[in-house]
């Protein structure tokens, strides 16, 4: 059993042991992936026809077999922005206030709310800072 947190998140853990034939008590690598990750599971729940709150990947869905469901590395980057000028195009489509999202951050790092756009530059450098080398994606802030 991985526990929490850290390696038991981290959908190498299980691929990993897997090749090394060690029995992992827990979900699948692709699993793990595809809901583990922010973005996929996003994707994951549009096809599914889960509704979401509007994102940077809103129009986003998978392909689905009827058994498999397969994120490819382009569709799961279509979901992403990789520039505060992308970041901001992404945030004027879904309607300020946002959230700007660190796909790998968790436990409060990685996230800024965005309330306007002269904010944004600063707030998705402080994002992008924190978890290096993150996907990062918008979403539309959540309100009671």
């Amino acid at each position: 059993w991985a526990g929490w947190g850290h390696a038991s998140e981290n959908p190498k853990l299980p691929e990993l042991l897997h090749k090394n034939n060690i029995s992992f008590i827990g979900p699948s690598e692709r699993a793990m992936w595809a809901l583990g990750d922010k973005i996929a599971s996003s994707i994951v729940a549009q096809t599914a026809e889960v509704p979401t709150l509007p994102w940077s990947g809103s129009d986003l869905k998978a392909q689905y077999s009827g058994k498999k469901i397969k994120i490819s590395s382009e569709l799961f980057r279509k979901g992403c922005v990789s520039t505060a000028e992308e970041c901001l195009a992404a945030s004027k489509k879904i309607g300020f206030p946002v959230m700007v999202k660190a796909s790998e951050g968790g436990g409060g790092k990685g996230i800024r709310k965005v309330e306007n756009p002269e904010e944004l530059p600063t707030l998705f450098r402080q994002v992008q800072a924190e978890v290096p080398g993150s996907p990062i994606f918008i979403m539309k802030l959540a309100k009671c």
